[in-house]
């Protein structure tokens, strides 16, 4: 099969977008990438991120490829979780601490911590268009809002944590294990013993 049929199998897969990545896996050699997009078939929509017609301008899912070590959290993750009526104007993400996140663009609020707590909560989440991207669990995000308390506003602090109270999906064991884990379990409990009365 030739080069440009193979891609196109593989964006019919993938909901019309496609890596440079993804193509070296498969063996195919990047420059047809280039050649469909001088043809008008491909739009390149950032480095090493390609679309069809049939693809969709997902900024998180074009975000989480290029970036695969950092997680979605805080209110970007309570968006994708919708778990908030907030639209973000910033995508806020967690990295490790040492990690240099100068190409990070500069729409990002880019969160440190250890690297033994990084992949704490981490699950797969569903972007607006469908597609999956790396995010922390509800439990990881209560857990990351109630720690940088200060910094968070407090309306969306206060609504969050109501809401979590009410949510008939929450894992009080878990948010504890985690809360444990990142050394703050006596404040995560304080403000869920206030909420609760």
């Amino acid at each position: 099969m030739h080069y440009t049929h193979r891609i196109r199998d593989l964006m019919n897969r993938t909901g019309g977008i496609i890596t440079s990545k993804e193509l070296r896996e498969s063996r195919i050699p990047t420059t047809y990438l280039t050649r469909m997009v001088n043809s008008g078939e491909l739009i390149r929509v950032d480095r090493g991120i390609y679309i069809n017609s049939k693809g969709d301008y997902d900024e998180y899912f074009f975000f989480h490829k290029r970036y695969d070590v950092a997680v979605f959290s805080y209110v970007s993750a309570l968006y994708l979780h919708q778990f908030t009526d907030v639209i973000p104007d910033k995508m806020e993400v967690t990295v490790y601490k040492g990690y240099n996140p100068h190409r990070i663009k500069e729409r990002t609020k880019v969160h440190f911590v250890s690297r033994d707590i990084l992949d704490l909560g981490v699950t797969e989440g569903s972007t607006v268009f469908g597609n999956h991207v790396k995010v922390y669990d509800l439990e990881r995000t209560i857990c990351d809002l109630v720690k940088n308390r200060s910094d968070i506003e407090a309306e969306l602090f206060s609504k969050t944590i109501n809401r979590y109270v009410r949510y008939g999906n929450k894992d009080l064991n878990k948010l504890y294990e985690y809360a444990e884990k990142m050394g703050f379990v006596d404040t995560v409990s304080d403000i869920l013993d206030v909420v609760y009365v």
